[in-house]
């Protein structure tokens, strides 16, 4: 269940992204247009002076393993990434789509306009890992994953 990781990820973002620094963390919540259920997915934005410099969509540990949930997360992020292209003013818009505490990180570059990590088209003729276990390679309950985090917030504020 992705809920148990909603708190803990909004506490390191307002940590990271401090308010006295002028930015903002803005929980999000879009629901599934394909399901009839009540299936929300919360994203968190974060805005300094009004304007976005880093996404994150939460999902559970478990969705790792199964290449569907992969790709939906993928698939999510781009569609979280891509609208806010006009709205951006730093050189590079950051998302990370969160499995448990393992990031998977996108980057947008604005001046190039190339959305990282790329995507792997599919194959109608078989089964296609369009979106890697391996991406989510940032632990940031490991200290390798905590500094590749801290580089990424450092970037953005720069």
């Amino acid at each position: 269940d992705e809920s148990k990781f909603y708190g803990p990820y909004n506490v390191l973002l307002n940590y990271l992204f401090p308010f006295e620094e002028e930015y903002v963390v803005v929980p999000q919540y879009k629901r599934s247009a394909e399901l009839k259920s009540v299936d929300f997915t919360t994203i968190f934005l974060v805005r300094h002076k009004h304007h976005p410099v880093f996404v994150v969509v939460v999902k559970s540990s478990g969705s790792l393993r199964h290449i569907s949930s992969r790709q939906e997360a993928d698939l999510q992020m781009r569609e979280r990434l891509v609208p806010l292209f006009e709205d951006v003013e730093i050189e590079t818009l950051y998302g990370a789509s969160a499995m448990g505490t393992k990031l998977c990180l996108y980057t947008l570059d604005m001046a190039s306009r190339w959305l990282k990590p790329y995507v792997i088209d599919s194959n109608p003729e078989f089964l296609t890992d369009t979106a890697p276990a391996d991406r989510w390679n940032v632990d940031i309950m490991t200290p390798e994953g905590e500094e590749r985090l801290r580089e990424v917030v450092r970037h953005i504020k720069e």
